[in-house]
């Protein structure tokens, strides 16, 4: 597939899937517009009109702070953790001796340059500082 066919192909699937978003987030509202209309119904066959207004608004306020708790409490948890600075040290050297291995394989000699050379680092490092 070129790709002009791919951006063709990409472009009709985030279109066609914001369409059935939208879509469904509308008929998603407008069912929940009949739940709030019947939950209204019910409690104004019990009390006053002005009184089934103040009780279905205090019970979506409820509900909205419901769902604004647990989605924070949610959004809390997933946060991501920084990676360490030794796994991050990890990855470098875990890079450094595959680069070091594809060196040895395609030329074995570098394998003794090598070897002394990290012979030295390592004890430059590891030596005590006398003075």
């Amino acid at each position: 597939m070129s790709i002009s066919g791919f951006v063709n192909a990409t472009v009709k699937h985030a279109a066609f899937s914001a369409g059935l978003g939208v879509t469904c987030l509308a008929i998603g509202l407008a069912g929940v517009g009949f739940f709030t209309a019947a939950f209204y119904i019910f409690v104004a066959g019990h009390f006053v009109p002005l009184v089934a207004t103040l009780i279905t608004g205090g019970a979506l306020v409820v509900l909205a702070l419901l769902i604004a708790v647990v989605g924070a409490g949610i959004l809390k948890r997933s946060k991501r953790r920084r990676p360490s600075l030794f796994s991050d040290f990890g990855g470098t050297l875990s890079l450094g001796i595959r680069l070091a291995s594809i060196l040895v394989r395609r030329d074995p000699k570098k394998a003794v340059i090598l070897a002394a050379v990290s012979g030295a680092l390592a004890e430059y490092v590891l030596s005590e500082d006398r003075k």
